[in-house]
């Protein structure tokens, strides 16, 4: 872990030139196993970020699903800039590895646990949240996730991981529609779950009709969100046959 963590440490100075960056200002916030990101927070009295690392992948994973997922968080962010809740910018500090300022807050998953309630203006701002994404033409696609949100500091809604996120506009109508219920979906389970005030009758409805979907959809798991990842992973394979080309081709598309 040490070196992992002076991997992440130079890339950092690397980027940040004017800066100083000490080991003990760096810790482990998730481990990741495989094909998964190592979590980092870096936080000093000048700077605090989040960094995700695919650099201690098994080669395969770097050379294709690591570089791939960081450009594709890379983007999200960068299109969603300016959308309060939102991590206002991004920093790619190489090909396996991205930074973003951290968010303080709680993620709505261990409010659920403790039984805490929040107000309905919270999941009004969330909607709007989500309403401003999609027409930026971003689809989150793992908003049902309720540690992917958080309760900030401010009292406000937060995003954060926005690796399974896509491009929607190049897909079938009926596809985009799929997509950005599937975000939708997503408030309103958390609303059902941590709101002081039920959903509304068409909101309700909406909930309902789009689970009744997700159980006649074709593929296994999570709508979407898997069937991308596969994708995806697909093409990362390809790509270790191919070359680069395969997978640029991926990144435009997805």
């Amino acid at each position: 872990m040490n070196a992992l963590k002076s991997r992440v440490l130079a890339a950092l100075a690397s980027r940040f030139a004017e800066r100083s960056f000490a080991f003990d200002k760096l810790e482990v916030m998730h481990k990741g196993r495989f094909a998964n990101a190592i979590v980092m927070r870096y936080r000093d009295d000048d700077i605090d970020l989040v960094i995700k690392d695919f650099s201690h992948c098994p080669w395969p994973v770097r050379f294709t699903a690591g570089r791939f997922f960081v450009g594709r968080e890379a983007k999200a962010l960068a299109r969603l800039q300016g959308i309060e809740g939102v991590a206002p910018q991004s920093y790619r500090l190489n090909e396996l590895m991205l930074a973003y300022p951290f968010i303080e807050g709680t993620p709505l998953r261990n409010l659920k646990k403790t039984e805490q309630r929040l107000p309905r203006q919270f999941f009004l701002e969330l909607e709007k949240m989500v309403a401003e994404m999609h027409r930026r033409g971003v689809v989150h696609l793992d908003l049902r996730n309720l540690g992917n949100v958080l309760v900030g500091d401010d009292g406000k809604p937060h995003f954060i991981d926005f690796q399974s996120s896509l491009r929607y506009v190049r897909f079938p109508g009926w596809v985009q529609g799929f997509m950005r219920g599937a975000d939708l979906s997503g408030v309103y389970k958390a609303w059902k779950s941590l709101c002081e005030e039920p959903l509304s009758a068409h909101r309700e409805q909406f909930f309902d009709n789009y689970n009744l979907l997700r159980k006649r959809w074709i593929f296994k798991g999570y709508p979407l969100t898997r069937t991308a990842i596969k994708v995806r992973t697909a093409g990362a394979q390809m790509a270790l046959a191919g070359g680069e080309l395969v997978r640029n081709v991926l990144e435009r598309i997805f």
